[in-house]
């Protein structure tokens, strides 16, 4: 899968810190470096973008109670952090973590920022070495043999088709995004790329968005994100309209719903295979207006590519388009996978979306904690995945505790306590009761490196059970 993707992990890891900043700032100075460019591209702004591989199991010290160290690292060192939601294609146990700015010190400051953290949940025994490892994830049986009706096409010349966007100038900006944010996030799911459009027979000014290397519903979701952008700058045009008392133009509409129009195109040779299914879609999606481009001809020769242009809800655009790419390609899933919403307040807090680079330009690398040394793996993915809540026995309305990140500070090892005195203001109140499924975790929850009790103002404490452990709550009931 990276192999496909034209991507490579570069894998650092020894016993001695300072050794290994070394060799972390020689491989920066290697992929940062533009000597090789041509004058004109070397003196031009282009973001600095470094991907992070991380272990799933460290999701919730990396993004921190309600996202708070995520949001730590774009307000402080002035660098944008994206979490992928999804696992890293081919690699088993381990997602990735896109930093971006504008300059590189930022995103080595951040580097080591997560570095530390990894190395807390080291010394916690939340994380071990065999985390660490790098093993190959098996297709299940039907993506095996989806790969091989896949091939099997490829071989008579019928494979997969890109996804390709026509996009007008602005629209490729809004694509691109921030620091190539919005564009960052389409790598996340295939190998992606903005290029000009031929002309003719496109405009010079148009540019076209391909996505490929990827199953169909990862491109699918590349499109949901495309149209999700295209929307947003409709609203904030729709908005500065409006300014004079105006309709903003359905710009409140809730995510899915929002009007989008997008062009589309697909190869000419292949057009036989498309009219079955452009002949179903208007009956299937009467809410999507569809327009065919009519075949183009360039230097008396007929253009590779016709676009078909979709207007309407912006999930129904989605779902329509996934269609017919699925006429091109029917060994793919017969089903589309469902929208998933990864934008909104809880997605950016958690570093999965658009945060504000707000600190310095260039801030000072964090000292990391002295703690077991953990591999530093680069380029690196990312941890989104939300970590389980633990049940409750004790009080109906009471919320589930879920597992907390230890603060930037040297951390202590768990250890198991007993139960203290309760302060005076509790005297005589029931302490609230989590069954946890190891002690391990509780004691962890418990101790000063998770910080809950100093955040929640509490008394923590960690009790064995019989297959299973205990975490009682002292406290105010409001905390």
């Amino acid at each position: 899968a990276l192999k496909r993707r034209q991507e490579c992990i570069i894998m650092i890891s020894c016993g001695e810190e300072s050794t290994l900043r070394q060799a972390v700032s020689m491989v920066l100075d290697r992929v940062f470096d533009r000597s090789g460019l041509p004058d004109a591209d070397r003196d031009r702004e282009r973001p600095h973008v470094l991907d992070l591989i991380v272990p799933e199991r460290a999701g919730g010290g990396i993004v921190g109670q309600g996202g708070e160290r995520i949001r730590q690292i774009i307000e402080e060192l002035g660098c944008e952090v994206q979490v992928s939601r999804e696992p890293l294609a081919g690699i088993a146990g381990h997602k990735r973590v896109k930093l971006l700015a504008k300059d590189r010190n930022p995103i080595e400051a951040a580097l080591w920022r997560l570095q530390g953290t990894l190395k807390e949940l080291v010394a916690a025994e939340v994380l071990s070495s065999e985390h660490f490892e790098l093993r190959e994830a098996l297709p299940s049986e039907a993506e095996a043999a989806m790969n091989r009706a896949k091939m099997e096409a490829e071989a008579i010349g019928k494979g997969e088709v890109p996804l390709r966007v026509l996009l007008a100038q602005g629209e490729a900006a809004t694509v691109v995004g921030k620091l190539g944010a919005n564009v960052a996030r389409l790598r996340d799911l295939a190998l992606v790329s903005i290029d000009d459009a031929e002309s003719p027979p496109f405009d010079e000014t148009e540019r076209i968005c391909s996505a490929a290397k990827a199953t169909l519903a990862q491109r699918l979701r590349a499109l949901r994100l495309i149209l999700g952008d295209l929307a947003t700058r409709n609203a904030a045009i729709a908005r500065e309209e409006s300014v004079t008392g105006g309709d903003p133009g359905g710009g409140d509409a809730a995510e899915g719903m929002r009007q989008v129009q997008v062009r589309l195109l697909f190869p000419a040779e292949r057009w036989s295979e498309l009219d079955p299914a452009l002949q179903t879609e208007q009956s299937t999606f009467p809410e999507v207006k569809i327009e065919v481009q009519e075949p183009q001809v360039v230097f008396g020769q007929p253009a590779s590519l016709r676009a078909i242009s979709l207007e309407g809800p912006e999930e129904a655009v989605a779902l329509c388009g996934w269609r017919l790419h699925r006429a091109l390609e029917p060994w793919e899933i017969a089903e589309p996978p469902a929208r998933v919403e990864e934008d909104g307040e809880e997605g950016r807090a958690k570093g999965r979306g658009k945060g504000k680079a707000k600190g310095p330009g260039a801030a000072q690398a964090p000292q990391t904690p002295q703690a077991p040394q953990a591999p530093l793996i680069s380029p690196v993915t990312a941890v989104q995945r939300q970590v389980e809540s633990v049940p409750v026995t004790r009080g109906p309305e009471a919320p589930a505790v879920p597992l907390q990140s230890a603060p930037l500070q040297s951390p202590s090892p768990p250890v198991a306590q007993t139960p203290q005195p309760v302060p005076a203001m509790n005297a005589g109140a029931v302490p609230l009761k989590l069954v946890l499924r190891d002690f391990r975790t509780a004691s962890y929850l418990a101790s000063e490196a998770s910080g809950i009790a100093s955040k929640a103002q509490v008394k923590l404490f960690a009790l064995e059970a019989t297959n299973a452990a205990i975490l009682e709550i002292h406290g105010p009931l409001d905390r």
